[in-house]
């Protein structure tokens, strides 16, 4: 058997069936939480003694069940949740924790709230956790009444807290040498980046973090890609990385999620609640950063050397399309390559694709 082979079993199976690990670990009779999107603690997760799962969705997913209760309008990922949560397929499950700042998120927590209430639903209890982000004294004070809430209602214990804190730490130190490997001149294939992220959410125990090292050791690299930034929204699946791996090139980094603040200064130590509050105030969204600084892409792709920039935008979200143009002007004016692709849906098309594959080869050429 090939050994790099082996060694990706555990990443395939979670990319599978991404509660895999959480269905093992409830069964053994620990307390399992969701969560929703990236915009929720994990530490405080962990220091209720719980184990932390991301809900997953495919973009393939039948939803036919939820369309009595959820709009068609709702992101494609949370309208799977919202069938796996009514066909029971989460009642493995104590808790979800949904962010507010995910507006589909944040309604599909308000429609189980009141599915539940009804008695037309059953499954774990749902629980929303409000970020206020603008920079300003009533948005800290906002969001750390929220953490303090949101660690009260999991039943966080203080004393846990330094130690789940350092369990997040060791877990972003790996996904940071999984990203490093993507940056090397031989780089790790940004699909298998990507599906060992995707993984690594769904399976907070000790031994993925094993795995996921000797894995990384042994993960074969490509040789010497064109180097392509991925910004906007997250793709639903690795279809974009595949097919821009097939034409030649990797994406060395994604700009699609909210991450902290550019130039947040260090601060010193603080009580570990408000840590947590502060650090989730301060994060930015992709259009929120690019409304802050019309280089922001410009800036990254010439840092990390990118050949050519592709921007991707959800059919859903109607912030980034505001905010793109200007980020198009800087990258031309740097002479980076740009492809814009607007309102896709969660399926992705041959035709996207293609246009795709085509823009990498001719590093550019089409409009």
């Amino acid at each position: 058997m090939n050994t790099t082979v082996a060694r990706s079993d555990f990443i395939q199976r979670l990319r599978q069936d991404p509660q895999d690990a959480a269905r093992v670990v409830a069964g053994a009779g620990q307390r399992v939480v969701g969560y929703v999107s990236d915009d929720v603690p994990v530490a405080l997760i962990l220091a209720s003694g719980a184990h932390p799962v991301r809900l997953r969705g495919t973009a393939h997913a039948s939803t036919a069940n939820v369309d009595s209760y959820v709009e068609t309008s709702f992101a494609p990922e949370l309208r799977a949740i919202a069938d796996q949560w009514l066909r029971g397929g989460l009642d493995h499950l104590d808790t979800v924790v949904f962010a507010r700042d995910d507006d589909s998120g944040q309604r599909l927590y308000y429609y189980l709230c009141e599915l539940q209430r009804r008695g037309i639903c059953a499954g774990p209890r749902p629980l929303l956790y409000d970020i206020a982000s603008l920079a300003r004294g009533a948005s800290v004070e906002h969001t750390l009444e929220s953490t303090r809430l949101l660690a009260a209602q999991l039943g966080v214990s203080a004393a846990m807290l330094p130690s789940a804190l350092e369990r997040v730490r060791e877990r972003e130190s790996l996904m940071r040498a999984v990203r490093a490997r993507r940056l090397l001149p031989a780089p790790l294939a940004g699909s298998a980046a990507w599906g060992c992220e995707f993984a690594a959410a769904c399976d907070w125990r000790g031994a993925f973090d094993e795995s996921a090292r000797a894995w990384l050791e042994a993960a074969p690299l490509m040789h010497m890609p064109k180097r392509v930034l991925l910004a906007g929204d997250p793709p639903p699946d690795d279809q974009l990385h595949t097919a821009i791996e097939a034409a030649g090139a990797s994406i060395v980094l994604e700009l699609t999620t909210s991450a902290p603040a550019a130039g947040a200064a260090e601060r010193p130590p603080r009580e570990p609640i408000a840590a947590i509050a502060e650090e989730f105030q301060r994060r930015e969204s992709p259009a929120i950063s690019m409304r802050r600084d019309g280089r922001w892409l410009a800036d990254a792709a010439l840092d990390h050397r990118a050949d050519s920039v592709l921007l991707w935008l959800s059919e859903q979200n109607e912030a980034l399309p505001w905010e793109v143009p200007r980020q198009i002007r800087a990258l031309r004016a740097a002479g980076i390559p740009v492809l814009l692709l607007e309102r896709q849906p969660a399926n992705i098309s041959a035709t996207a694709l293609s246009l795709v594959m085509h823009f990498v080869r001719t590093s550019g050429a089409v409009e």
